[in-house]
């Protein structure tokens, strides 16, 4: 994959995730490890599909507390 590909590829990914998590700061930093930041939670992980089920368990536990 190109660099622009993979900018467009990272691109699409971001929207998804802020659409489905709002409320939450999310991005892809320099070591390529994707993050998330919602008040004083922080989730970081190297793996996008990592994240998205990260924060789903987030969210859910905050619902139920």
């Amino acid at each position: 994959m190109g660099t622009e590909q993979t900018a467009w590829h990272v691109t699409d990914r971001l929207s998804e995730l802020a659409a489905e998590f709002v409320g939450w700061r999310i991005g892809r930093g320099g070591s390529g490890h994707w993050w998330a930041v919602r008040g004083n939670d922080l989730v970081r992980t190297p793996d996008v599909e990592e994240l998205r089920v990260r924060l789903h368990e987030l969210t859910a536990a905050q619902r139920r507390a």
